[in-house]
């Protein structure tokens, strides 16, 4: 059957000048988009862990609601040098706070973890410094535990007057939550203005290895199998990319087995041409708009199979294509064993890129709904994420937004066909009000529906100071997934965390403590991060036992990106899809945690069926009482 069984207790083995808008919009255009959405959202009054098949679940997954208003026909940053953000408080829950369906303990502080993101900004306000950096957390070594790699920006980048240059952080895992700094003993330390990371095996030797999107020249570092890392910018061919970057996803377009490379790109900008925005009158210098500045091109690149990556854009048929890049997120959108492409664009409408699996893409932005909002309008795009929230058997998919719009839900009508039911279905009227950045869908409880999680922090950190009432600092939002309704479970039920306010940017996901649920891990601008232990209590977990699950690709892709995971004979459906990129700037654990029912007799042998990348179909035993296993694409048929 192509398995590999590995049970350990923890852990897992395998061998201007004028006062330009400095909004996103004019503010009174906002203002009066606001309302609008609000007016009507009042009026209609892992990818990862899904859970166990449920006898008392619905037959029909999903919710029954009133039709979604149509707009379409479619069928900051403080100044380096500047005291950083007190590092959070955390505790153990107290049995006088409220709980909620959903917990988490920051433990931060006595991980061993001292990064500081760095953001650059300072009194000239160069436009890179307001976006921030996000996290990849990723098994380098293959020791079972998920490590950890920070990305930082750096004022020098704009100020030639700072000589303070920081480096981006990596972090072993040691276990139970230990965390040592193993950022020159890897050859990790990068210096550039990094913001996005991603994680993917480009050599096909086995071991994870890391790109870093930059506003410069980009990163590529080789992982060599010995807990070292190469830093092969320059001959791999990603040191010349001349636009500032953001996200990226590694995926295998053209099915030769090889990762290729998305680069998300923003804007055409360089402080030669940066611009006074913000109030004269009052002294308040604050970021431009991005209408301020001509969005970049984005890069595709292809692997050449000898260490190299070459543009082929073009040919892919993604020439002109163009956006103010934030997230990206690679998988297999239509299930027909190709890998496609979603970015969302700031004030751009965004992208799905749909591949043929022969190295060519199709534009189906439009024609699937999802480059818009529900009432037409191109939205303020930063992070994404995909699962089949309502266990349909398609993948759905959130995107956060600015404030003053909604964060977006799709979901998934078939045929590569979207509609936004983000106020039906609970989750816009909460986001409305807050800057959305990294997320996840991902069943935090185990309960078999996958919950939503926010990152929120402003842009700008003196809006106040123009009588704006945009607090910098925002609350998180965290949603519980009911049979495929959302109800907003923050505040301080969800953990102190949550009742505290945060710059929050990138935001990724793995079970760091190897205790069978998801765990986060958080940037934060010009402060140090939140490692966040998810907290699912004995009571709550039941009998439910949890699996993580590896896919290797050998006639495909190694890492398996764009491979489609399904559960046989569970009603309602549950699937995984296995991804790359997603949330903002960040890369999360790629295994696929699986809870199911344990029964009282023993736990019977499950069937899964696996989507490999290509297409073909194959079925696998998941053992009793297995904890992990790694499951190897067979060579033959």
């Amino acid at each position: 059957m192509g398995i590999l069984s590995v049970t350990p207790s923890k852990g897992w083995r395998t061998a201007s000048v004028t006062n330009l808008p400095s909004d996103r919009a004019t503010f009174v255009d906002r203002q009066r988009t606001a309302a609008l959405r609000l007016s009507l959202l009042l009026g209609g009054a892992l990818v990862l862990g899904l859970g166990g098949c449920d006898s008392n679940r619905s037959e029909s997954s999903r919710p029954a609601s009133a039709p979604e208003p149509q707009g379409q026909p479619k069928v900051k940053s403080q100044p380096e040098g500047a005291k950083s953000q007190p590092r959070h408080e955390h505790g153990e829950p107290s049995a006088a706070m409220p709980r909620g369906p959903l917990r988490f303990t920051e433990v931060t502080a006595d991980t061993g973890i001292d990064f500081v993101h760095v953001s650059g900004d300072f009194a000239e306000k160069p436009f890179p410094a307001a976006n921030g950096s996000g996290v990849a957390a990723f098994d380098f070594d293959l020791d079972g535990y998920a490590d950890l790699y920070f990305a930082t920006g750096s004022q020098a980048t704009f100020d030639r007057n700072c000589q303070i240059h920081p480096t981006n952080e990596c972090y072993r895992n040691r276990g139970d939550w230990q965390f040592e700094k193993i950022t020159s003993a890897a050859g990790l330390e990068f210096r550039g203005y990094s913001a996005g990371v991603a994680v993917g095996d480009f050599n096909s030797d086995g071991f994870p290895d890391l790109f870093v999107n930059c506003y410069g020249a980009d990163g590529l570092f080789r992982n060599q199998g010995d807990g070292t890392f190469v830093d092969v910018s320059r001959q791999g061919g990603v040191a010349d990319d001349p636009y500032w970057g953001t996200s990226a996803a590694f995926l295998d377009y053209d099915g030769d087995g090889l990762l290729d490379l998305y680069v998300a790109n923003y804007a055409v900008w360089s402080m030669e041409v940066n611009r006074y925005c913000g109030d004269r009158v009052r002294g308040v210098r604050t970021f431009c708009a991005p209408s301020t500045v001509e969005p970049a091109p984005h890069v595709l690149y292809r692997n050449s199979g000898d260490g190299t990556l070459t543009v082929d854009t073009a040919q892919a048929n993604l020439s002109g294509l163009s956006g103010r890049g934030q997230g990206v997120l690679a998988a297999d959108f239509d299930d027909d064993g190709h890998v496609d492409l979603y970015v969302a664009n700031d004030l751009n409408p965004n992208f799905l890129l749909v591949g043929d699996g022969a190295g060519k893409f199709i534009d189906r932005s439009k024609a699937s709904g999802t480059d818009t909002d529900y009432l037409g309008i191109a939205q303020a795009g930063m992070g994404i994420a995909i699962a089949d929230a309502n266990r349909d058997g398609l993948i759905d998919l959130f995107v956060t937004n600015y404030e003053g719009e909604h964060n977006a839900y799709y979901e998934n009508q078939g045929g590569l066909l979207f509609q936004d039911v983000s106020r039906s279905r609970g989750l816009a009227a909460d986001s409305i009000p807050w800057v959305g950045w990294g997320t996840v869908l991902a069943d935090f409880d185990l309960d078999g529906w996958p919950d939503c999680l926010v990152t929120n922090g402003h842009t700008d950190n003196n809006f106040e100071q123009m009588g704006r009432d945009s607090p910098y600092a925002q609350r998180p939002g965290i949603w519980h997934n009911t049979h495929g309704r959302f109800r907003w479970a923050g505040g301080a039920a969800a953990g102190p965390y949550f009742a505290a306010k945060h710059v929050g940017r990138g935001l990724a996901t793995a079970d760091f403590d190897g205790d069978g649920d998801l765990d986060v891990v958080i940037v934060h601008q010009d402060g140090p991060p939140a490692l966040l232990r998810n907290d699912v209590l004995p009571e709550e977990r039941g009998n439910r036992q949890t699996v993580s699950v590896g896919l290797i690709g050998r006639r495909g892709n190694r890492d398996a990106i764009g491979a489609t995971v399904r559960e046989l004979g569970c009603s309602p459906e549950r699937m995984w899809s296995v991804t790359s990129g997603g949330s903002y700037a960040s890369a999360s654990e790629r295994r696929v945690l699986i809870s199911r029912l344990a029964a009282e007799s023993g736990e019977p042998e499950k069937n899964v069926s696996v989507r490999w990348p290509g297409g073909r179909v194959t079925e696998h035993r998941v053992p009793a009482g297995s904890t992990a296993i790694t499951i190897l694409e067979p060579l033959t048929e």
